[in-house]
């Protein structure tokens, strides 16, 4: 099982991010031209000045492509359970 962070800020944006948090143990991808934004489905373009800006969110993904769990940031939850995901995605990883 891997784990991916995507971010649409360009390559230098992220360079510049790791290095200020020492490192991170996994890698952070670029999704500058927001390919990955539209095909999950999280684009927003309701911030004035942020066209195209994505929605918080977090996917499990399986060997086989499949979304087995996902999670969007709402005015309720802004953050996830994250209890929830790594017991999801431990499941998901042993199944």
């Amino acid at each position: 099982m891997g784990v991916y962070a995507i971010s649409v800020d360009t390559i230098f944006s992220h360079n510049a991010f790791v290095e200020q948090l020492g490192g991170l143990p996994f890698p952070l991808l670029s999704d500058f031209e927001r390919r990955a934004v539209e095909a999950f489905g999280v684009r927003r373009d309701d911030v004035p000045g942020y066209r195209g800006m994505p929605q918080r969110s977090v996917f499990i993904v399986d060997r086989s492509g499949i979304i087995r769990w996902a999670w969007e940031r709402s005015d309720t939850q802004p953050m996830p359970d994250y209890d929830q995901l790594v017991a999801e995605a431990c499941r998901i990883a042993g199944s």
